[in-house]
């Protein structure tokens, strides 16, 4: 039996544009139900639907108890409602208090790509609002849950294979950088991956992915060899370089705006043991060390196996420099750090690691159920702006020192030549940035506090502080548009950093694969590619 109500997905959806109605992918004559039949599931079964009329019961609450009974009916013990211990294992395991304040209508833990298919569907099906969780590291709400809707944790996809030959990991997005470390690393292999242990695998890969390894071979993004995703119809698609290349440049960058991804498939890379750590310096040495990070920075092409970042920060009223200097042998003293080591330092704590130790490591860096905000610029490198941001930095952090637990951060890191070569491999990628444009910086900010009372004031200060920068920054021209969409705040729009071009052609690829823009209206967490979630209201 059919439903009329239910042909060809929820009216809210059909005024999108269906230029590319012609699509294998999604035709205009696209049947929600016929397309869950074909997944095996009589939609005229399920009680929760008996009754239930489509567009015109789309209340959040009507839609998603539908919604959330249909797959309690499909799926039994892999959804948990509100108030279950399943429930509360979801919300209660985000990095930031943000995250896990949202309230979703349901949890859903799948098992397998078709889960998914049969969760999109459904939400089609009844107009309930979705969102994905690989590893739920990002600062902002509805990020990774969708608040009164259904909140799919891919906690139970979490295989790590290799083909026959090793040249390829597949990761299911349920792994996290230490799940997916560990798995290779009696293989002596690894992935082009995250810096600590908690990370997913998910919104790290499909937001660019700075990596340990990117002097070596780029970031994340610029290692995947092939992408298994879930369209908006249900369809598993296999997305490389041949096969939907269109789709394959934009998932490099575009984040979730083109489906939901079950399997990255990366190339591996060898893993010896590596030498690194934090060497940290007090404010009479910060010229040196800001030195010492742009030297090393547009030295990259010298030595492709030194990572670094800095932070700068203040404790108990102690202004703090802390560079993180990682190489990817087990050398203690390599010659690219020379002028590092030279600075006299209050503390360093390098050593030899694997990658398993070093996540494991720097993962204390990152301490979760804080609430917690991102938010970074990209400038051209330069000395003397990098010097005047980080005085500017500590002339403001007074205006924050009586908020409760405010710990605010500036952390300095390069997109080196190397890095922007490689961006170019496999057709390119999204991201909009190419050798051309010489080494740059991404300032970012990081910064935690205890009281949502104090959200606003955390915002306004970072808010100031950047208009502030940029306005120096554009006029000493050396600003850039580019906004890293893994550490960018809710009120940003990373895609109009890519640049108008690319920015278009993400929107023809999404139409083409999604015409009536489910993973735009029902997926609306987290960046899409008309603007920043959060207009800024101060």
């Amino acid at each position: 039996m059919r439903l009329s109500w239910l042909l060809g997905g929820l009216s809210v959806l059909s005024g999108a544009s269906l230029s590319h109605a012609n699509s294998p992918i999604e035709p205009s004559n696209f049947n929600v139900t016929s397309a869950l039949e074909d997944l095996g599931v009589d939609v005229s079964s399920i009680p929760a639907l008996k009754g239930f009329h489509g567009a015109k019961a789309r209340s959040t609450d009507k839609a998603c108890t539908a919604a959330c009974s249909s797959l309690s009916y499909l799926f039994r013990s892999k959804v948990s409602a509100q108030d279950t211990i399943g429930y509360s294992s979801f919300t209660d395991s985000f990095w930031s208090v943000q995250q896990e304040e949202v309230q979703p209508h349901c949890v859903f833990r799948p098992t397998k790509n078709t889960d998914i298919s049969t969760a999109v569907l459904l939400s089609r099906l009844t107009g309930c609002e979705f969102a994905a969780r690989s590893g739920g590291h990002a600062a902002f709400t509805g990020s990774s849950s969708s608040p009164g809707g259904i909140s799919i944790w891919f906690k139970d996809m979490d295989a790590v294979t290799l083909n026959e030959d090793q040249s390829v990991a597949s990761i299911e997005p349920g792994n996290n950088w230490l799940s997916i470390y560990s798995a290779l690393e009696p293989y002596g292999l690894a992935t082009v991956g995250g810096r600590a242990a908690s990370i997913g695998v998910g919104g790290f890969v499909l937001g660019g992915g700075i990596s340990y390894h990117s002097n070596l071979y780029g970031w994340a993004c610029d290692n995947v060899e092939s992408f298994e995703i879930v369209s908006a119809s249900g369809k598993i698609l296999n997305v490389s370089e041949t096969s939907y290349p269109d789709l394959y440049w934009a998932l490099r960058g575009g984040g979730n705006n083109f489906g939901l991804v079950t399997k990255f498939n990366l190339y591996t890379i060898p893993a010896p043991k590596m030498y690194g750590g934090a060497r940290t310096f007090t404010q009479n040495n910060f010229p040196q060390a800001i030195d010492a990070f742009i030297n090393v920075a547009n030295n990259a092409s010298v030595d492709t196996h030194a990572q670094q970042y800095i932070a700068f920060f203040s404790i108990n009223g102690t202004n703090i420099a802390s560079a993180e200097l990682t190489y990817t042998k087990n050398v203690a003293d390599p010659q690219i750090f020379k002028e590092y080591r030279s600075i006299p330092a209050v503390s360093d704590v390098s050593s030899p690691k694997t990658l398993v130790e070093y996540v494991t490591y720097l993962e204390a860096s990152n301490p979760f159920h804080l609430r917690e905000v991102y938010w970074p610029i990209t400038v051209q490198m330069n000395r003397k702006f990098s010097r005047w941001v980080v005085n500017t930095f500590y002339s403001m952090i007074p205006e924050v020192a009586s908020i409760p637990g405010a710990q605010p951060v500036i952390i300095y890191q390069a997109v080196t030549e190397p890095i922007l070569k490689k961006m170019s491999k496999f057709g390119g990628n999204a991201l909009g940035l190419d050798g051309s444009k010489g080494p740059l910086q991404i300032m970012q900010i990081s910064c935690w506090w205890l009281n949502e009372s104090d959200d606003e004031a955390i915002y306004k200060f970072l808010n100031s502080f950047w208009d502030k920068v940029i306005a120096q920054a554009k006029k000493e021209g050396v600003y850039d548009e580019y906004i890293y969409m893994n550490y960018a705040s809710m009120f940003q729009d990373p895609i109009s950093g890519y640049g108008e071009a690319n920015k278009d052609r993400l929107k023809s690829i999404a139409k083409k694969y999604d015409p009536r823009g489910v993973y735009q209206t029902l997926q609306p967490g987290y960046f899409k590619l008309d603007g920043a979630p959060v207009t800024r209201y101060f």
